[in-house]
């Protein structure tokens, strides 16, 4: 009678620390790697802000690198390292009854986002969210429009005076649909301007080139987009 209590006792126990021993398993299949390196692929849709005209219009590629440090089981940091796209594409005349979107101010940067993410349960299927900022490099810009556009603005006469840095804020939401594979919506905000109108920053006189070629109407242009991308761990 007292074996059949002892058996009956250590098949209880056995049972209780079953399922827990198989959840602790799991916690550490995730953290056998702290590292992760993978393959980021999407794209993004830009606007300007600061040249007179809303719309995100403008489509982009963004691409590149990641790595993660898992900090928790909820927890970790990303780092990545992007080619991506940023600008806008409006109509140089909006009273045109054509409506073309003939201007175009096409920005290619190499930027490192560095991110902060919370996920809702350390193992996939599981949604998370990121907050972070990036620093960026223009490592190529083109303007075009009209030779006259429509609204006296030549915008290519901003070119030489783009900035070539910008630190942005990004914050984002995603899902993780297995171990490899997350999707995300991200939405970046540059902190930093790409362009500040001389006439305003130098207090040139009202008819020097810069102030002609602006007409005081474009003070600043600073980036914003809306990224849709997927992520591959391996």
């Amino acid at each position: 009678m007292k074996i059949a209590y002892n058996t009956l006792w250590l098949t209880l126990i056995f049972l209780f620390l079953l399922p827990q021993a198989a959840e602790a398993q799991r916690k550490r299949r995730r953290y056998q790697q702290r590292f992760k390196a993978g393959l980021v692929f999407g794209g993004n849709l830009s606007q300007i802000d600061g040249d007179r005209y809303n719309g995100f219009d403008k489509g982009n590629l963004q691409f590149g690198l990641s790595g993660t440090a898992i900090l928790s089981e909820n927890a970790e940091i990303g780092v990545e390292f992007l080619y991506a796209g940023r600008g806008s594409k409006v109509e140089s005349d909006k009273g045109s009854a054509l409506e073309r979107k003939d201007r175009l101010i096409d920005l290619r940067y190499m930027e490192v986002p560095i991110l902060f993410r919370y996920r809702h349960k350390g193992e996939a299927p599981s949604s998370l969210i990121e907050v972070g900022f990036s620093f960026g490099r223009i490592i190529r810009s083109r303007v075009a429009e009209p030779e006259t556009p429509g609204d006296g603005i030549a915008f290519r006469a901003f070119e030489p005076y783009f900035n070539s840095n910008e630190f942005s804020l990004l914050a984002g939401y995603g899902y993780q649909a297995s171990r490899h594979l997350n999707f995300k919506m991200r939405f970046g905000f540059a902190l930093t301007e790409f362009y500040s109108n001389p006439a305003q920053k130098e207090r040139l006189s009202a008819n020097s080139i810069f102030a002609a070629g602006s007409n005081d109407r474009i003070q600043f242009m600073r980036n914003y987009y809306l990224a849709l991308m997927a992520q591959y761990q391996f």
